[in-house]
């Protein structure tokens, strides 16, 4: 296939999962008519875009405030906590479009902020699909990558990429990592994966599936020390980490604290200790909360969520450690384990979207099973989106 049809292709995946998420939000009120309402600032930064919520929906939760700091930047007690890429480009993104004079910015966030968020996380997603294709091309045949796309597409918290959050962003720039070192590319690899972690903390991550790849390029005598490709390609290893720095140097030159972003976490609600919890006891945790919470609870079906995305991609991991390309693997499992370390697996159902470089294997090896995960997957994305439309916490 050229590339004009792969992106062709991939445009008839992203519209066919896009207008079916409109869908699920706009019938989402029929699951849950009572708006949860578990995040402040409804009304003064989605409700005046005066779109019908099944809009505005997708900038519930974290999408609050990502559009605050576009339009006032860190003003907020504990809003660093949230990285500044994704931010800044709505905010460039929305010097496009006129703003409303009769909005009070100290108390609301201008509409265009909300629109082009939305616009870009799409947008990103879209570019995300048509470089994740090429990369599993490099390895697996059409087939196997195409249904590869379809699985991401269905993953139970996929609606995540086509939300005001950073997932598509962050998927796009990892993707971009992977390729162009897999291209042999290292200085851009180092640039995007330098953006990256400056989009979320685990885009450090990505730093190692760079020096995996160049010492293998090295090894495999595709690049000569002494050849000024070697030279380039340190250059981009050295940089891959320079966005995360520079955003510290700046956390620590306005706040007095370089890792604020940590320290900020606790006022969001997640329970999440400042020391290394191991996970055993983590699990022995998740246990405990199932024993003394009642069966048929939200809380339960969340804490039941969390615990299972958690356990099934690392279990298939383990499965599979032989069988995925070992770069692919370790950033897949750093991207897992590291978060659990915090002593919860708040959030892991949306975390584990950016572990995106098992799917391919995980589809050759399920066989007659694969349709009906695919289809199981189908369901829980379904009810998860409602939730989320409708104002009630899913990761």
């Amino acid at each position: 296939m050229t590339n004009k049809q792969i992106f062709l292709n991939v445009l008839k995946y992203f519209f066919s999962w896009r207008i079916l998420l409109f869908v699920v939000a706009f019938l989402s009120i029929s699951l849950f008519p009572e708006f949860g309402a578990r995040f402040p600032y409804t009304e003064r930064v989605l409700e005046i875009t005066h779109l019908p919520y099944w809009i505005w929906g997708f900038g519930n939760f974290d999408g609050v405030h990502y559009l605050r700091i576009a339009q006032n930047g860190y003003d907020a007690l504990y809003t660093p906590a949230f990285f500044p890429v994704f931010p800044m480009l709505i905010k460039l993104a929305s010097s496009v479009i006129p703003k409303n004079p009769l909005v009070d910015t100290a108390i609301y966030v201008d509409p265009a902020f909300f629109y082009s968020g939305l616009v870009l996380a799409n947008v990103f997603f879209l570019l995300s699909l048509y470089f994740l294709y090429k990369l599993f091309r490099l390895d697996f045949s059409s087939k196997v990558s195409w249904a590869s796309i379809l699985l991401l597409l269905l993953l139970p918290t996929s609606f995540y990429f086509g939300s005001i959050y950073t997932e598509s962003l962050f998927l796009l720039l990892s993707v971009l990592v992977f390729y162009e070192s897999r291209k042999r590319n290292f200085l851009l690899a180092g640039l995007f994966c330098a953006v990256a972690s400056a989009t979320r903390i685990v885009g450090v991550l990505l730093a190692p599936v760079i020096l995996i790849e160049l010492y293998l390029a090295v090894k495999n005598k595709e690049i000569e020390i002494k050849s000024r490709k070697f030279a380039l390609s340190v250059t981009g290893l050295a940089v891959s980490v320079a966005g995360l720095a520079a955003y510290m140097y700046y956390l620590w030159k306005t706040f007095g604290d370089p890792i604020y972003f940590i320290s900020a976490q606790p006022f969001f609600g997640a329970q999440r200790s400042s020391t290394p919890i191991l996970l055993p006891q983590v699990i022995y945790r998740y246990f405990k909360i199932f024993m003394s919470i009642p069966p048929f609870s939200l809380q339960f079906f969340n804490s039941m969520l969390e615990f299972v995305m958690t356990l099934v991609p690392l279990t298939l991991l383990v499965i599979y450690l032989k069988k995925i390309r070992f770069s692919y693997w370790l950033f897949a499992a750093m991207v897992i384990v590291i978060p659990t370390l915090s002593g919860s697996f708040s959030s892991m159902p949306r975390y584990i979207l950016a572990a995106f470089s098992f799917l391919p294997i995980v589809i050759v090896k399920m066989g007659k099973y694969g349709k009906l995960a695919m289809t199981l997957s189908a369901i829980l994305a379904i009810i998860l989106a409602s939730l989320f439309i409708r104002g009630y916490w899913v990761a």
